[in-house]
């Protein structure tokens, strides 16, 4: 059993383990959304076994969750430009995809931020080889900007067997959350500015 951890205010936080969900049961740190799960997840503690499926559980108090720059490797630039090529918008796997400076190292652009690398896959980053896009007619297909942490979407990719019920959650409830989207872009300068390094 999947147990999603969800924030007071439905944000998700963590995937967490049967162990620390009887930990918080316990300290009484937590809700179910509704009585029958309650009385399904009481009756498996009894018997020393919980069931398939994905639990859906909330804090009583909202904690808060920091948010932070991520580093500009080669996994997070796959899943800021969605495992498909900046330029001609072909979509492959991990392996057949390439990172691609936008301006060329050997031309002065910097070597690993966010700004100067996209994906490629290997027949335009060949093609584009030591020059700039305009010079051999590329274009991106849009901007490449900064990822701010978003803890939902990443905890999505990790666990995306936890996506559905917590979509189901949502629209069965009274409260409207919006759904995480990919990821957001950089925040505006004010909030950058209190991001950690």
């Amino acid at each position: 059993m999947s147990v999603l951890l969800l924030n007071a205010s439905l944000q998700p936080l963590n995937v967490i383990s049967r162990r620390r969900l009887v930990v918080l049961l316990t300290r009484e740190r937590v809700a179910f959304f509704d009585e029958a799960a309650r009385a399904a997840v009481e009756a498996d503690l009894a018997r020393r076994c919980l069931g398939d499926g994905v639990l859906v559980v909330r804090l009583l108090r909202n904690i808060s969750v920091p948010r932070r720059l991520l580093r500009p490797n080669r996994r997070n630039l796959l899943v800021r430009d969605e495992f498909s090529c900046q330029y001609c918008g072909w979509q492959g796997s991990a392996g057949e995809l390439t990172i691609d400076h936008v301006v060329p190292v050997s031309r002065g652009g910097a070597a690993s931020t966010w700004e100067n690398q996209v994906v490629a896959c290997r027949r335009c980053n060949s093609r584009k080889a030591n020059h700039l896009p305009r010079e051999v007619h590329l274009h991106l297909r849009r901007a490449p900007l900064p990822v701010v942490h978003e803890y939902a979407h990443l905890l999505f990719l990790r666990h995306p067997e936890v996506r559905p019920a917590y979509e189901a959650l949502l629209r069965s409830s009274l409260v409207e959350v919006p759904l995480p989207g990919p990821l957001s872009a950089a925040q505006p300068a004010q909030q950058q500015a209190a991001l950690p390094a």
